[in-house]
C-alpha cells in the first residue's frame, strides 16, 4: 500500500507530464523592430527642405502629419499645453480637429504604433534641430518637459551626451556607437516588449538596410514637397525582403504597411 501511494505521488510531481499528456513547451516572444505613421509625400520624400526649429518637418512637412493630429491618438497625447512645445508650434490650430479626437480609421493606425512598445529608437533630428556637438544641455526633446514616450528612448549621435531623464517615464539615452548598439540596448530596456523606430529619414534607411525592421508603415499624403529628404534613395526593398501587406486608404492619407517575408 504504501509503495503505491510513492507511485502516486511521484507521478503527481509538478513539471512530470501525465501519461498519454504531452509537455507545452512555451515559445519565446520575438521581439520586433517596428515603423509606424512615417510620412511620405506623393514625390517620396518624408521631410520637406530646409529643416529648422521653426520647421521640424520642413517646409510643407506638416503636410505629411495631417491625418495623425485629428485622431483621438493624438488628442489623448497632447493637451492644450503641449500644442506650445517647439514640436507642434507651427502647426494651425484648425488642423488638431475635435478636442477628443476621431476615431476613424487614421486613429486605428495611430493606436496600432503605441501597442506593445517598450522602448524607442529615434535619429538625432528627432530629438532637436542642433547639429555638430552640443553646445550644452538647455535642449531637452521637442516635446516639453513631458515627452510622448513614457519609456526609454536611445537617440542616434556621433556625440556623447549625458542621459537625460525627463517627466512621465521618458528617459533618453544618447548613443554613440551605431545603430546595432543602439537596437541591442533598446531591446533589453523594452523587457519583452517591441522597440520602435520613429526615424528620420536617414534612421530608417540605415535599419531598413541593415534587415533590421520588421514591419514598416508609411502613411502616404497627397502633398508633393519638390525636395527634401527622402527615404528610399540606395534602398531596393524587394531584394531585402519586404512586401506590402496592407493597404488602406483614407480621406486624407493611404495606409501602406510592409513586412519581410
Amino acid at each position: 500500500m504504501l509503495s503505491r501511494r510513492l507511485e502516486t505521488r511521484s507521478m503527481s510531481c509538478p513539471g512530470t507530464p501525465l501519461p498519454g499528456r504531452k509537455s507545452i513547451e512555451r515559445i519565446p516572444q520575438v521581439q520586433k523592430l517596428r515603423v509606424h505613421g512615417f510620412g511620405i509625400s506623393l514625390d517620396g520624400y518624408s521631410a520637406g527642405p530646409n529643416q529648422s526649429l521653426e520647421h521640424p518637418l520642413g517646409v510643407g512637412g506638416t503636410g505629411l502629419m495631417e491625418w495623425f493630429f485629428p485622431t483621438r491618438t493624438f488628442q489623448r497625447m497632447h493637451n492644450q499645453a503641449s500644442r506650445d512645445t517647439a514640436g507642434l508650434a507651427n502647426v494651425p490650430d484648425h488642423l488638431f480637429g475635435p478636442r477628443e479626437g476621431d476615431a476613424d480609421i487614421d486613429d486605428k493606425f495611430a493606436a496600432r504604433g503605441f501597442e506593445n512598445i517598450g522602448a524607442w529608437i529615434i535619429g538625432r533630428n528627432m530629438f532637436g534641430p542642433l547639429r555638430g556637438p552640443w553646445p550644452n544641455d538647455d535642449w531637452k526633446g521637442w516635446w516639453g518637459d513631458n515627452p510622448v514616450y513614457h519609456c526609454d528612448v536611445f537617440v542616434l549621435t556621433h556625440h556623447a551626451r549625458a542621459t537625460l531623464p525627463m517627466e512621465g517615464g521618458t528617459t533618453f539615452h544618447f548613443v554613440t556607437d551605431g545603430i546595432e548598439a543602439a537596437w541591442q540596448r533598446a531591446k533589453a530596456a523594452a523587457q519583452g516588449k517591441d522597440v520602435r523606430l520613429g526615424g528620420g529619414a536617414a534612421t530608417v534607411r540605415a535599419y531598413l538596410r541593415a534587415g533590421r525592421v520588421d514591419e514598416l508603415h508609411l502613411a502616404q499624403s497627397p502633398v508633393l514637397l519638390g525636395s527634401g529628404e527622402s527615404l528610399f534613395p540606395g534602398l531596393d526593398l524587394l531584394s531585402l525582403g519586404y512586401r506590402c501587406v496592407e493597404r488602406v486608404p483614407s480621406s486624407k492619407t493611404t495606409h501602406l504597411v510592409l513586412a519581410r517575408s
